[in-house]
C-alpha cells in the first residue's frame, strides 16, 4: 500500500474540487506546482489559457478511467453536464444518487479516482501533433461504409471533446474522389442522426463538400458530446479505398466496410498513417485484410497523426500491382 505523499497530484486535485471546482472564479490561482508543471502551464499563461490546458489534461485523462470513476472525477471537478456549477457537497450528492450509493461510498469513489489520475498525471504525456486545429477534437470516430447498396453511404459515430467554451458548431468536411475519367458529380448529401442539426451545406468542389452541424446546445471547455451521420454521394463508381486524414486531433478510428458479398474484392490491404500520394498510387501495403463471409472488413486505428491517412484499399484484380 502506497503512502499518502507518495501521491503528489491528489493534494492538488484536492484543492481543485473545492467550491464551484474549475468553475471557480480564482482556479488559476489554485492550480499546484505538480500539476502546473504536468498541464505544461507556465508563469507567461493569462488565466483563461491555464484553465484550457488544465480542463483539457484533465478531461483527457479521466477519458481513461473506468466508468465509474470517470464519473466520480468528472462530478468532483465539475466538468460533467449534469453536475456543473454545484457546489462540492451537492456534486456529491448527485454522484451518490446516480451511483444509487450514500455519499460516503461515493466520496470514497471520488478520492479512487484521483488516486487513479494521480498515476497518469505523473506518466509523460503523449506527443502531440504541433498545429492542431482549435475549437474540438475528436476522442473516438467510428465509421461504416456500405458499398452493397447504390448510391454506397456512409455513416459515422464521433465523441468529440470541446478545446473552448461556448463551441455551437461544427465544421464537417468529406471528400468523394471520382475514378479518372468518370463525369464529376458535384452534390454530397448529409444527413444528421443524432447529436445536431445541419444549418448550411458548402460544395468546396466537385469532389469535397462541408456541412456545418448546429450542436443542440453550446458545449462547455472539456465537455464531451456525440453525434452521428450519414453521409451519401450521388455516384455510383468510387475509388477503390476509404481513409480518415485527420485533420485535427483524433485519439481513436474504427471502421467497417461492407462490400458486395456476391463479388468482394480478391484484395484488401490496410493503410496505416501514410501520405496521401501513397493512396493515389493505390500500391498494396503488403499488410494483408481479409472479407469475412458476411462481405465484411473492419480495423481500428489509435492515436492517429494529423495530415496522414487511415484506413483500408482494395483492388479487384487477382495479383498485385
Amino acid at each position: 500500500m502506497r503512502p499518502e505523499n507518495s501521491f503528489p497530484f491528489v493534494r492538488e486535485l484536492n484543492e481543485l474540487r473545492r467550491g464551484r471546482g474549475l468553475d471557480a472564479a480564482d482556479l488559476h490561482q489554485r492550480i499546484g506546482p505538480c500539476l502546473r508543471e504536468a498541464c505544461g502551464i507556465t508563469g507567461a499563461d493569462q488565466p483563461s489559457a491555464a484553465r484550457q490546458k488544465l480542463v483539457l489534461r484533465l478531461t483527457e485523462l479521466c477519458g481513461r478511467l473506468p466508468a465509474d470513476l470517470r464519473l466520480a472525477a468528472l462530478a468532483a471537478f465539475g466538468l460533467h453536464e449534469e453536475a456543473a456549477g454545484e457546489f462540492l457537497d451537492r456534486r456529491i450528492s448527485w454522484l451518490a444518487s446516480v451511483l444509487d450509493r450514500d455519499p460516503r461510498t461515493a466520496r470514497r469513489r471520488i478520492d479512487l479516482a484521483f488516486r487513479r489520475l494521480d498515476e497518469l498525471l505523473g506518466a509523460p504525456p503523449p506527443d502531440r501533433d504541433r498545429h492542431p486545429l482549435a475549437g474540438w477534437y475528436a476522442e473516438s470516430a467510428k465509421a461504416v461504409l456500405r458499398l452493397d447498396r447504390v448510391p454506397p453511404d456512409l455513416q459515422e459515430e464521433r465523441r468529440i471533446v470541446a478545446e473552448v467554451d461556448e463551441l455551437d458548431e461544427l465544421v464537417l468536411s468529406f471528400s468523394v474522389p471520382a475514378e479518372p475519367g468518370s463525369d464529376p458529380v458535384p452534390d454530397i448529401a448529409a444527413e444528421v442522426l443524432f447529436g445536431g442539426e445541419i444549418v448550411e451545406a458548402r460544395q468546396v468542389s466537385v469532389s469535397h463538400a462541408q456541412f456545418v452541424m448546429r450542436l443542440p446546445s453550446p458545449l462547455r471547455l472539456g465537455q464531451r458530446h456525440e453525434y452521428g451521420i450519414r453521409f451519401t454521394p450521388q455516384r455510383t463508381s468510387l475509388r477503390p479505398y476509404y481513409v480518415m486524414t485527420p485533420l485535427r486531433r483524433c485519439e481513436e478510428f474504427s471502421v467497417r466496410v461492407r462490400f458486395d458479398r456476391a463479388a468482394p474484392p480478391p484484395r484488401v490491404w490496410r493503410l496505416n498513417g501514410v501520405p496521401g500520394r501513397v493512396v493515389d498510387d493505390g500500391v498494396d501495403s503488403g499488410d494483408a485484410l481479409t472479407v469475412n463471409r458476411v462481405g465484411e472488413v473492419s480495423l481500428e486505428f489509435h492515436e492517429l497523426h494529423q495530415g496522414l491517412s487511415y484506413g483500408l484499399q482494395w483492388s479487384f484484380d487477382s495479383e498485385k500491382d
